[in-house]
């Protein structure tokens, strides 16, 4: 599906016609273009933040590299390229069909004649790439585009020879999880994987085809790695004529895989079979190109772009978009006169009708024309209206984590108020809410509002790490920077999201905030730690990463992995105390910590127990009752009232809200802050997200709870406490103790 073109878009990249964003990911924009004879073309265009980061454009110039050493068939064909230029763009033929994994997702799996058209003609296409010498390393459902005549194997961008290892280091995972191969994902050692790892992406691939299921199922990506590495793929369903094959190719052993060339032979028989020029799509995937041709088409000439300076958005009091509201509002009853608004095509111009005569305001010029009728004395000036922005909340405000949601939205108002009551500000900025109740099937469509909406710059949120997850794409998309106050799970910053930025340690770092404080502080001879899998990547981080350090550090421990549908928590506590344990660590959501506190109690064990920030929430409280009372929690949530900087901040939060201010209040507030502090040093008053996201991440801030400095990949750089704190459950309630100690003075 092909968007609108926006108003920073350019008209042209190097004598190609730009007609619409067929798409934005990786580091550029993909964009559907005439070329000067009239053909179209997909034309990818690096962003202008990355066009002067040499390992960006070095990436980009080795993308063109293994797309021209390709010629294949069933390969998408490279038509030009400018790697050099100031902004790097490729140009590849423009295929209207969909991806297989959208085909599937839209019209389920293939026949089991498609399948074998399928498999032959990308092992033709893999085989083709072999003999160039080169590796493909990222075959999965979304790098396959379908036509008529056979498929399309896309997506150079990470393709090397065999021996080319400068990509990335051992440890880090290439390709995506799920599609890859074993050698890929167990160790991550790109020495290993050659031709033999894209012959299992392909078996991979035809499963999802056949099944529309992923081969080694869904959920994190520690346990896609798990499976791939140690289970069997889940095969159930594939047609019987395949199954030998894509069984073949799934082996483990890459030296026990078939060759790409030898699985086109397989599929395709003695030449007549798949390689027939046959109807092998499903008559409503067909439909779908065929619609898709017509429109690509029948797209009409358009006018060099041009770009208004006019953004929209809230109101000037920052009232604007109060909870449940969808969808951008326009100051303008009309709603024209944005970059991207009803009234953009034609000629981006305004006329007010005045009484007594007319003006004529160029949008974004600042000169206003003036003809006034009857009058010979010169007209007053006009103050010209402050530009409008919004900063937007993407919160939990109606679920599960209605607490931390509310409390990160007055966080952010208060920031946002603050700054509206400085004198000579070049622009008025509103607070956008929006509510996806904590339902990651409804993150996904309060980012497309958010995203669409021109006036939002950046957005705070969400609130957990199950819907950052569902949408932090849609808002990468968009390029729309996304600093997120409460979400800790590492996979969230293992993406290579470009537009998201972590403004909290991970929670695999909060184990060594654990091991200090039981080693040091407590002095705990041996450590029983609960993985509880109910929380699946939070237990693993936590858990696992503890568990990992102790080990280093030779000190003993009790490890305890807890199903998610166990509810019975007395054989594991039961086994901590057999094995002599004086402190227990439990990884888990608040509810089950909340059963393991009353059997601990129950037991009488009067040793020290801690957890971190999922657990530090009312509902532990409320289920554990008596048995809650000195539990700790680490978590990356401060107490503004014991900070040397909170005090004014606590004092205002009363004023403005009639209360001390919640868990996560003084973070969204300093995540606010540090937003504007790189809006302040743009220095304009017409900023965009993409400069306000290079600002932010080149702008260190000192907030009231720690320094928030990120690298170019969204980290959060190291500072001595990293907003980290240590809080304990007193008469009933949660009583910070200060900042979580970091080591103790020998």
């Amino acid at each position: 599906m092909m968007d609108p073109l926006r108003g920073s878009d350019p008209a042209r990249i190097a004598g190609h016609r730009l007609l619409g964003r067929l798409g934005e990911g990786g580091m550029g924009v993909v964009y559907l273009a005439r070329t000067p004879g009239g053909g179209l073309v997909a034309v990818k265009v690096v962003q202008e933040e990355y066009a002067d980061d040499a390992a960006f454009r070095e990436r980009f110039r080795r993308e063109v590299e293994a797309a021209r050493r390709v010629s294949s068939r069933w390969a998408v064909r490279l038509v030009d390229a400018g790697p050099d230029d100031a902004a790097p763009w490729l140009a590849t033929e423009f295929l209207p069909g969909p991806s297989l994994a959208e085909a599937v997702a839209l019209h389920g799996p293939l026949p089991p004649w498609g399948l074998r058209v399928l498999g032959a003609r990308l092992a033709e296409a893999l085989d083709d790439i072999h003999t160039a010498g080169l590796v493909h390393r990222d075959v999965k459902p979304g790098n396959v585009l379908l036509a008529p005549d056979g498929p399309r194997l896309i997506d150079f961008g990470i393709a090397r020879t065999p021996e080319d290892t400068s990509l990335t280091a051992t440890g880090i995972v290439v390709g995506t999880p799920g599609y890859l191969a074993p050698e890929q994902a167990g160790a991550g050692d790109v020495a290993r994987v050659g031709p033999a790892g894209d012959v299992f992406s392909l078996g991979c691939v035809l499963v999802y085809a056949a099944t529309g299921r992923p081969p080694f199922g869904t959920g994190p990506v520690d346990a896609l790695l798990y499976r791939t590495v140690h289970d069997a793929a889940d095969a159930d369903g594939l047609p019987e004529e395949t199954a030998g094959v894509v069984g073949r190719c799934l082996e483990k052993d890459p030296r026990l895989r078939p060759t790409a060339a030898g699985v086109h032979r397989a599929l395709a028989g003695d030449g007549t079979d798949a390689e027939e020029p046959v109807r092998w799509l499903p008559e409503p995937v067909l439909r779908l190109i065929a619609e898709r041709s017509t429109a690509a088409l029948d797209l009409p000439g358009i006018d060099d772009t041009e770009v208004s300076g006019e953004p929209v958005g809230g109101d000037a009091d920052g009232t604007r978009g109060e909870r449940g509201q969808r969808g951008p509002e326009h100051p303008d009853p009309a709603g024209a006169n944005t970059a991207d608004g009803p009234g953009a095509t034609t000629g981006r111009r305004r006329f007010l009708a005045l009484s007594g005569g007319a003006v004529l305001v160029a949008a974004g010029g600042g000169t206003a024309l003036w003809a006034v009728a009857g009058r010979k004395e010169a007209a007053p000036a006009v103050r010209p209206r402050r530009p409008r922005y919004a900063l937007a909340l993407h919160a939990d405000l109606s679920g599960a984590d209605e607490a931390a949601g509310l409390a990160q939205e007055r966080g952010l108002r208060l920031a946002v108020e603050q700054f509206n009551a400085r004198r000579g500000r070049p622009y008025t900025l509103a607070v956008r809410v929006e509510d996806d109740g904590g339902d990651p099937l409804i993150a996904p469509r309060v980012a497309k509002a958010l995203a669409a909406d021109p006036a939002v710059l950046a957005v705070v949120g969400p609130t957990t790490d199950a819907t950052a997850a569902a949408c932090l794409t849609t808002y990468d998309t968009a390029l729309v920077p996304v600093v997120a106050v409460s979400p800790g799970s590492m996979s969230l910053t293992i993406q290579g999201y470009r537009s998201f930025l972590q403004a909290r340690v991970v929670d695999s770092s909060l184990a060594v905030f654990l091991d200090i404080y039981l080693r040091e502080v407590v002095g705990s001879r041996r450590i029983g730690i609960v993985e509880d899998r109910a929380t699946d990547e939070h237990a693993w981080e936590i858990g696992d990463s503890l568990s990992n350090v102790l080990y280093e550090e030779g000190h003993p421990q009790v490890p305890k992995v807890v199903s998610a549908r166990r509810d019975d928590f007395r054989p594991v506590v039961d086994a901590l105390l057999a094995g002599d344990v004086d402190s227990v660590v439990f990884a888990g959501p608040p509810e089950r910590a909340a059963r393991i506190a009353k059997i601990l109690h129950a037991r009488r064990f009067t040793g020290t127990c801690v957890s971190a920030h999922p657990f530090f929430d009312e509902r532990f409280l409320t289920a554990a009752g008596e048995a809650a009372e000195g539990w700790l929690a680490i978590a990356p949530a401060a107490d503004p009232a014991l900070l040397p900087a909170g005090a004014a901040f606590t004092a205002a939060h009363r004023r403005r809200f009639g209360t001390a201010p919640a868990r996560y209040s003084v973070e969204a507030y300093d995540t606010a802050n540090t937003l504007l502090a790189g809006l302040a040093r743009l220095g304009t008053a017409r900023p965009t997200r993409a400069a306000l996201l290079t600002a932010v991440r080149g702008t260190p801030y000192r907030g009231i709870t720690k320094k928030f400095a990120f690298d170019k990949r969204g980290d959060l750089l190291l500072s001595p406490n990293n907003g980290v704190f240590l809080w304990r459950v007193e008469r009933g309630g949660f009583r910070c103790e200060g900042p979580a100690p970091i080591g103790v003075p020998s």
